[in-house]
């Protein structure tokens, strides 16, 4: 009877786990994440955080936030072949509008300012544009890509966002839109 129980238990568990084994996918982003912040930009521990995303995709290879999270990690350490690579997967996915951002820019910073880099920064906008309700105010993601795309929308997207309060709540954020392209990409992208 005893090891009908434990058998029985076993299977419980089992059927608990997720269906890659190990731990879910959350528990390797809090991981990394607690690493990144406690980093504090050192590189030893930063490629610490980076193996424990790594080691979490290999379990969990479709996971995007974990793969956006990586994605970010190493734009931030100037990894832009690698970065993009992942940026590309998730693009191929559906990415989100502030991922397809990034990936516009660690696109820009390999490249330069190609014609590919701004039809990336177009099809942002116009994701923004689509996802945007009537009369809504735009976020500062919305217009740096417009910004960053030369599109003749920018303009009055930044009157409209200064004119909303936004700016004087986020002075730092305005600072940054005021930037020339190049210094406002090595800002973003350090």
């Amino acid at each position: 009877m005893k090891i009908g129980t434990i058998s029985l238990t076993a299977l419980l568990l089992a059927a608990s786990l997720p269906a890659s084994g190990g731990e879910p996918p959350a528990y390797y982003q809090e991981r990394a994440s607690a690493a990144v912040m406690e980093a504090q930009g050192d590189a030893e521990q930063l490629e610490e955080a980076l193996a424990i995303y790594d080691e979490g995709l290999e379990r969990h290879p479709d996971d995007t936030e974990l793969r956006s999270s990586r994605a970010n990690l190493l734009a931030g350490m100037g990894r832009d072949e690698e970065a993009k690579r992942d940026l590309d997967v998730l693009h191929e996915k559906g990415l989100h509008k502030e991922g397809l951002l990034l990936r516009c820019m660690v696109l820009e910073r390999l490249e330069g300012t190609t014609d590919d880099t701004m039809a990336c920064y177009a099809e942002v906008e116009a994701a923004y544009v689509m996802a945007s309700e009537p009369d809504s105010q735009p976020d500062a993601n919305h217009l740096l890509a417009a910004r960053l795309a030369g599109s003749p929308e920018a303009e009055s997207l930044l009157l409209e966002w200064q004119a909303s309060g936004n700016a004087a709540q986020e002075p730092m954020l305005a600072e940054i839109l005021e930037m020339e392209r190049e210094q406002l990409v090595r800002q973003l992208l350090p």
